[in-house]
């Protein structure tokens, strides 16, 4: 699947991974499913990695509608959301942007762009060396 998502309850993280192109559509299902999910959460904290993909859409204006879509949703909340968008590529860094430039303080979402997994941990406040040690330990504690 080019979107994924993983809750980590423990972490109050949700992890976002797209791969290949990365489509509109794919995005609004992504969020649909994880927005519906029973483990989500207001003020959870988003990991998303774009590391990845290897070009993007470029409907703008389907993006700007997904974005829309996303900060509606979002901005019903009462508690800010922090999202962090991991990107080491030409295309991930331009697809990076493009997210993080759609998003406002006023939706209740702040949004940055880091390059490496260290930096991209740290600014959540995670300690894991990487998202693969990461999604590991997330796996232990629910085993």
């Amino acid at each position: 699947m080019p979107a994924s998502f993983q809750i980590l309850p423990a972490a109050n993280l949700v992890y976002v991974q797209y791969s290949g192109l990365m489509r509109v559509e794919d995005s609004l299902k992504a969020f649909g499913a994880y927005a519906a999910h029973p483990d989500a959460r207001p003020g959870q904290r988003h990991l998303i990695d774009l590391s990845r993909i290897t070009d993007m859409e470029r409907d703008f204006a389907k993006i700007m509608q997904l974005q829309v879509t996303k900060g509606a949703d979002l901005a019903m909340r009462e508690v800010e959301t922090l999202m962090v968008y991991f990107a080491n590529t030409a295309v991930s860094l331009k697809a990076a942007a493009l997210a993080k430039n759609g998003w406002s303080a006023s939706q209740g979402v702040i949004a940055i762009v880091q390059d490496t997994e260290e930096t991209a941990l740290a600014a959540l406040g995670l300690a894991a060396a990487s998202f693969d040690a990461l999604l590991e330990e997330a796996l232990r504690r629910t085993s």
